[in-house]
């Protein structure tokens, strides 16, 4: 037996050892071992030669890298196209982790607009035999639908048609055109329609290999070939996408790579984990005892636009409303905002009606309070000045005005809107924004709370808050007072007057924003004890904001309701009161409207209670590629 006595004989054993493990390794992660086996019956295969290489993820002997350069977008680009229109940047993942654009660089990428093909080309041609030119890439079909007719893309080379193939496919698939050309989809990974965080800023689907084998007559040896894709017309109720990841080493096998495959797969089996979690908690409600018991009703939804962010209000006939906004998707410029209405509190709803609407605007929020005369006052916040002329959106540098004031006299039929928009006079920009209710005073005076930039703007506190007034029904309005500032929050003030004449103001925070942990996402209370003139400053009170707003109604038996949420694990619409008008909130007994949010593009609850004394709220979310708004009528001694 020989002895390692020395260090460099040690380390060549360690050497030894770790390369026949990352051998081993990589040839089962990529799959080698199956392609020993023998070839299905009727399954033509290129070569019966296998590939000199012994870690490598090429299948046959004539195999080279089918992405060498993006020619339908620039190199800061990745090939993507969709039917969708998408106005936010966003970012696309494959089984490898984030897809890099054309020069490497990995990170969120502009929108494409309405991009129905991609184009790139292949690296040169080594051979004149029949070559496969594999790359990475990815497809999506969305929503949920019949699985017939199947979403079909069209596959050129240099210029000629050569072969269809589907869309979102999450099983091995072969497709032949009748000149010798074939396309292998190998899928590798599947994010679901569950579970991503949202389904434009981090689009879900199937990403793999592709392997495109070019008959040898068609090749030019030292001359690359040109790909085309283009996405076939869909129903106008399906939205498809296709990419292509600009990696050029999707034959190559090695430790870094495997590193990245192996982050990806545990941040998805993680993330399913939780999904999962989330879904199950409704087949056992009696396994959580803080759940407030109720009914729960799906009051709207839409497989392709999406749905947010309800505001509910109780008419004083009975009659329940819900406004929110509709559109393409989160930020898009065709924004519009929606009503449902309910005459039988909340079990059942009508039809979707539209009430305010404009091109290239984007009405993005118009909660609604009625005024003791029966006009319906609303803070219409629009952002169309918000979009680029290309569509794509920017906060910063706002084009016209955001919000302006919105009343209508025939209970919603019909609106009008003030003539000066509701600005900050020391404001960085026009941008101002409301997505709360305004309040009235018992003289009259309508106030609400909106979001602004003020000029002394940084990282930490972005955000301002003013209190405009209204003296004249929501016909005009003037800034009345400003919150003392306070980092980390974001604004989306909700108010409430309550019995005893106090005035309550809750703003959202960011949880952990721009990296610091002293933003931990908690509500944060101002009051004010004048009428809005002067507001005390901002302070943690202990319950959740975690990136949405929370909501504020007075109950019938004289306790403060707040309804708020979370959007980050667990996702779930919270409960809390206060039996001294927010002194202080009874959060030790916080209780669940709902625990079963799958991602991130969910919540903004509200809450209005019936003359009965029944409790209804309400807020958005989307499963399987679908946005709805659910509501819960629940009892208030159950809280």
């Amino acid at each position: 037996m020989r002895f390692f006595n020395t260090h460099a004989g040690i380390n060549e054993m360690k050497r030894s050892l770790f390369s026949s493990l990352v051998m081993a390794f990589c040839a089962t992660a990529s799959g080698i071992g199956a392609e020993n086996a023998a070839p299905k019956r009727g399954e033509e295969t290129i070569s019966e030669a296998r590939a000199a290489e012994t870690v490598t993820n090429k299948r046959f002997a004539y195999e080279q890298e089918g992405f060498a350069r993006a020619l339908s977008v620039s190199e800061d680009q990745v090939p993507v196209c969709g039917t969708a229109f998408w106005a936010s940047s966003f970012t696309l993942r494959d089984f490898r982790g984030a897809t890099p654009n054309s020069k490497g660089t990995a990170g969120r990428l502009s929108p494409h607009l309405n991009r129905t093909f991609v184009e790139w080309e292949t690296t040169a041609a080594e051979t004149g035999n029949t070559t496969v030119f594999t790359w990475i890439g990815g497809s999506r079909l969305r929503p949920v639908r019949p699985a017939f007719p199947i979403p079909m893309a069209k596959l050129f080379v240099d210029g000629t048609f050569r072969l269809r193939f589907p869309l979102g496919r999450t099983i091995d698939s072969r497709v032949v055109s009748e000149d010798g050309f074939s396309l292998r989809i190998e899928p590798r990974r599947f994010q679901s329609l569950v579970e991503r965080s949202h389904r434009t800023w981090q689009p879900d689907g199937v990403s793999g290999f592709y392997r495109l084998k070019v008959p040898g007559k068609f090749l030019k040896v030292g001359q690359p070939l040109r790909l085309r894709v283009e996405l076939e017309a869909t129903p106008p109720d399906c939205e498809t996408l296709f990419f292509v990841s600009p990696r050029r080493d999707a034959l190559r096998v090695d430790l870094r790579l495997l590193r990245d495959e192996v982050a990806q797969l545990q941040a998805d089996v993680t993330q399913l984990r939780e999904s999962h979690q989330m879904l199950y908690t409704q087949l056992y409600p009696q396994l959580f005892p803080r759940l407030v018991p109720g009914e729960v009703v799906v009051a709207m939804q839409d497989e392709t636009s999406h749905l947010h962010p309800p505001s509910i209000t109780a008419m004083a006939n009975g009659e329940l409303v819900i406004t929110c906004r509709e559109a393409t998707d989160h930020l898009a410029p065709d924004g519009r905002i929606v009503i449902v209405r309910s005459s039988d509190g909340g079990k059942t709803w009508g039809p979707r009606e539209v009430i305010l609407d404009g091109d290239n605007v984007d009405h993005r929020a118009a909660p609604i309070l009625e005024l003791p005369c029966g006009d319906w006052v609303a803070l219409d916040y629009r952002a169309g000045g918000l979009y680029s002329e290309d569509g794509a959106f920017g906060v910063d540098q706002p084009r016209s005005a955001t919000l302006w004031g919105a009343w209508s006299e025939d209970r919603g039929k019909t609106w009008s809107y003030s003539a000066k928009p509701l600005t900050v006079p020391e404001a960085a920009n026009l941008y101002a924004e409301v997505e709360r209710p305004p309040v009235i005073l018992p003289s009259g005076r309508l106030l609400v709370g909106a979001n602004y930039r003020p000029t002394t703007a940084t990282k930490t506190t972005s955000v301002g808050i003013a209190i405009f007034s209204s003296d004249d029904n929501g016909r005009s309005w003037q800034v009345l007072s400003r919150v003392p500032p306070r980092p980390f929050i974001v604004g989306e003030a909700a108010l409430l007057r309550t019995d005893s004449g106090k005035i309550l103001l809750l703003s959202r925070s960011q949880e952990f924003m721009d990296g610091r942990a002293e933003a931990t996402g908690s509500v944060m209370q101002s009051v004010s004890l004048d009428n809005g003139k002067t507001w005390s400053e901002l302070r943690e009170v202990g319950m959740s904001s975690m990136n949405t707003p929370a909501h504020l109604l007075q109950m019938k038996d004289g306790r403060i309701l707040c309804t708020h949420a979370s959007r980050h694990y667990p996702r779930s619409v919270y409960a809390t009161v206060s039996r001294d008008e927010g002194e202080t909130w009874d959060t030790p007994n916080t209780r669940i409207i709902t625990n079963d949010l799958t991602n991130n593009d969910t919540t903004y609850p509200t809450t209005a209670q019936l003359a009965d004394g029944t409790l209804v709220t309400t807020w958005y979310a989307n499963l399987f590629g679908k946005f709805f708004v659910a509501v819960k009528r629940y009892r208030p001694e159950d809280l």
